[in-house]
């Protein structure tokens, strides 16, 4: 008799960009897939930090879209946010100013001509900030997810992913320090890959 194939999930991250020369996205998305907690429950947890990259960044996500997974958790850093944020939509829009890690810009305003200005994102965006704060992070909703590669990416994954497939982007800070006064929200990198790892199971836990 053949083993069942494990149900698949995705976690993305990124890579550097002018800027910010160590992102912390891409860390904790490898490190979220360590948990041996993934196979026992029956599931694949696949870990990919993006390069910062616009024309990479869509090659892997039309790649991922021909074999999609149950649900795909996107993280992203917002240097100056001092909590993590679930993105509520991303925008059909890009900065023509900012360069991506390659010295890339993009020469118009908008990601795709002529289609919605909105792609929602597919989760219940109140219950993730909820399970988010269960872990011991500060977080709340958004509704920016900025003119950069990570509403980009958010952008086109919504757009790749079969409706079935669940989308979530969450926007996490620069770590705080261990030891850091009370009064600096922002988590430590830790406490950051705990709490993702603890959505990739509240996700699991929706998926059955």
């Amino acid at each position: 008799m053949k083993k069942a194939r494990p149900l698949r999930a995705l976690v993305t991250g990124f890579g550097p960009f002018p800027g910010v020369p160590h992102n912390p996205s891409g860390v904790i998305a490898e490190a979220v897939t360590r948990s041996g907690r993934w196979a026992r429950l029956g599931w694949q947890v696949d870990g990919v930090p993006f390069p910062t990259d616009y024309r990479v960044v869509l090659g892997w996500i039309k790649a991922f879209a021909s074999a999609p997974p149950a649900f795909v958790i996107m993280l992203g850093v917002a240097a100056r946010s001092q909590r993590l944020r679930v993105e509520m939509v991303a925008r059909n829009r890009v900065s023509a100013t900012a360069r991506d890690a390659s010295g890339r810009k993009v020469s118009r305003r908008v990601l795709e001509p002529g289609v919605e200005t909105i792609r929602p994102g597919r989760h219940a965006g109140a219950a993730l900030v909820r399970d988010l704060r269960r872990a011991g992070v500060p977080a709340r909703t958004s509704l920016d997810a900025g003119r950069y590669v990570c509403n980009a990416a958010y952008w086109w994954m919504l757009g790749a992913m079969p409706r079935k497939t669940r989308v979530v982007f969450v926007h996490i800070p620069l770590p705080g320090k261990a030891g850091q006064r009370r009064h600096e929200p922002r988590p430590t990198l830790p406490a950051m890959i705990r709490a993702i790892t603890a959505l990739v199971g509240a996700e699991i836990g929706r998926a059955r």
